[in-house]
């Protein structure tokens, strides 16, 4: 048995290599291989679904977030593979609105030892209430950190003050289904850009999926504006059974000219529980790292950020936004601003993965205790060689193309993708009113 000074073990973790390709989820996933002192081991879903897989060689499996189990994505074999398994079971988790009454059910049933949720430490309770859980440790986390190489990615970086673009933004459409904080996600960028383009400040703000930026490219995009927007992340709508889904549709066909806005107030308005879910989301450390001022809507951000020390806040009816972009005209406050948020939450490293990874081995050091593990110098060779298609390392995939339906069309929209990418970020929405996408 080990000394209780060196309580190291070998741990699996299964994930979705489908979904690596976006930034967050690498960078979450490779935390562990760089600051664990655990040794960590890297299976695919699809491998762990349906090939030979030897977990008595592991002391501990992980389940991550990228695997969305509410749904399906890990097969019945899976799950009995997980209940026989005599070791520790640990499941990160994100998205929790949805199918959560599943989740639980399955986080009963496995059972799992450890959750490490999203969910605020304020709501914890009322979504895995203890009484339902008993045989289960949940421990808060954010849904991501600052990577230690973040400042590489981001570069040489002007002052923000000295910047073309004012404002820029990428946010997503999100279904109604998801409630005002997903919808916010739009609202911002819409009404911000019809703000800037009526009073001429150069902007560059988009929420469409043939926009998203990826890569390098993204962080580039950040460094070009002296703000980018923001709201807080997550649902405070929860579809606990599949239920409200279900009554969305039967709206839909009941009433099909009916617009969101008719779905929110007759279906989806009485499930929202405000502060239930609000979160920061990892695009804030982005901007702090490369010296852009944030322009957020109002709120908590888990309580990383203070409103005027390192955000600017923004009403959500609009009202201040005079005073905001007056704020964006001060350079002096805008470099301070900046410089704040980069000492505080970059520079200060109380958000680093590295130490997000010490808290989840703290974590599995408790429950090892009393354990008798494999050495690792003994069990690496071993493991590589006995379990399929297992890494070191977690696979980094490419971001999906648009569909395109011949291969001449996918040739050219890869050209012009390409080509795209090499114009600077700055110039892009010129480009865009050029050619009448404005």
């Amino acid at each position: 048995m080990q000394s209780q000074q060196n309580r190291c073990g070998n741990v699996l973790c299964i994930y979705a290599g489908s979904q690596t390709y976006t930034t967050t989820v690498f960078e979450h996933l490779d935390a562990f291989r760089k600051y664990s002192k655990h040794s960590w081991t890297y299976l695919d879903i699809q491998d762990f679904n349906h090939g030979l897989v030897t977990l008595e060689l592991f002391d501990a499996v992980f389940l991550h977030y990228s695997v969305r189990l509410p749904f399906g994505q890990v097969s019945d074999v899976g799950l009995e593979k997980l209940r026989k398994f005599r070791g520790l079971r640990a499941l990160f988790i994100q998205d929790e609105y949805d199918g959560t009454n599943t989740v639980k059910q399955i986080i009963n049933s496995t059972p799992f030892d450890l959750v490490f949720s999203v969910v605020p430490k304020h709501s914890l309770g009322k979504i895995y209430p203890l009484d339902e859980l008993p045989r289960t440790k949940f421990v808060n986390n954010l849904t991501g950190y600052v990577p230690d190489d973040l400042l590489d990615h981001v570069g040489q970086l002007t002052a923000p003050s000295t910047r073309f673009l004012t404002i820029a933004y990428r946010g997503r459409q999100l279904p109604i289904r998801y409630g005002r904080l997903g919808q916010e996600k739009v609202a911002i960028g819409r009404y911000v850009r019809d703000y800037c383009r009526k009073h001429g400040f150069p902007c560059d703000i988009e929420w469409d999926e043939s926009s998203r930026i990826y890569g390098e490219d993204w962080y580039r995009f950040i460094g070009s504006a002296k703000a980018m927007l923001g709201s807080e992340s997550g649902s405070n709508v929860f579809d606990w059974d599949g239920s409200l889904q279900n009554d969305i549709e039967c709206y839909r066909k009941k009433w099909p000219k009916a617009t969101d806005q008719d779905i929110y107030r007759d279906v989806i308005e009485k499930h929202e529980i405000d502060g239930l879910m609000n979160q920061i989301s990892p695009r804030i450390f982005e901007m702090a790292a490369a010296k852009t001022v944030m322009v957020l809507f109002e709120g908590s951000y888990s309580g990383v950020l203070e409103p005027f020390v390192h955000f600017i806040p923004l009403k959500k009816d609009f009202s201040n936004l005079d005073q905001v972009v007056g704020l964006l005209g001060n350079g002096m406050e805008v470099d301070a601003m900046a410089g704040r948020a980069y000492r505080d939450i970059i520079l200060s490293e109380k958000y680093s993965y590295r130490l997000f990874v010490n808290m989840v081995d703290s974590e599995l050091k408790a429950m090892f205790e009393g354990l008798e593990l494999l050495p690792i110098a003994d069990a690496r060779s071993t493991i590589l060689a006995q379990v399929k298609k297992a890494t070191q390392v977690p696979v980094k995939s490419k971001p999906p193309l648009p569909v395109l339906t011949s291969p001449f069309t996918r040739a050219v929209g890869r050209f012009v993708i390409a080509a795209w990418q090499r114009i600077p970020v700055g110039v892009r929405p010129y480009i865009k009113r050029l050619l009448g996408r404005a």
